[in-house]
């Protein structure tokens, strides 16, 4: 789920909101009625009961949730029902690079195909799809089962996004 920001001012800057347990999708409804420009990645996911099966969507990060704001925007979504607090090191409020919102855009394009991954990322060949329904995404080269994934790192909340992409489709960043 994304919401386009409502200008491209330059005092807005993409944050990372920490949100209540299992109030991500609402207060990311919340923020895109009142205007807030947001971004909550989501993957599929097969849910198992008793009696039946069905896939669902939840979040990438669960307990996160992405803001484009100005500060009147970031204290209005601060004040929101399920907001905790910003994400912040060293006392200084984690910003999110553009490039990285765009690339996890990308992979949300094909939610079945993303998981988020705890662990610490190991440096590999930086790469970019060439083409595929995937085609612009940046990351690092990593190979996982015998295929090739691309993991991008969410430094702001120190995660790894990985997704499965054939090794044809990628090309090495020149640089």
């Amino acid at each position: 789920m994304d919401s386009p920001p409502i200008t491209d001012a330059p005092e807005r800057r993409w944050l990372v909101l920490y949100t209540r347990s299992r109030t991500e999708k609402k207060l990311y409804e919340q923020l895109s009625r009142s205007g807030v420009g947001s971004f909550l990645p989501l993957r599929k996911v097969m849910r198992q009961w008793a009696d039946r099966k069905k896939m669902i969507e939840q979040p990438l990060f669960p307990g996160y949730l992405f803001v484009y704001v100005n500060e009147r925007e970031r204290i209005q979504a601060l004040e929101s029902q399920g907001a905790v607090k910003y994400v912040e090191f060293g006392g200084e409020l984690a910003v999110v690079s553009e490039t990285t919102i765009e690339s996890l855009k990308i992979a949300a394009r094909k939610p079945e195909d993303v998981r988020a991954e705890e662990s610490a990322l190991k440096l590999g060949d930086p790469i970019v799809v060439s083409h595929g329904p995937l085609a612009g995404m940046r990351g690092r080269l990593m190979e996982f089962r015998g295929a090739t994934r691309i993991a991008i790192e969410i430094e702001a909340i120190r995660q790894v996004v990985s997704v499965e992409v054939p090794l044809s489709e990628v090309r090495p960043i020149e640089g």
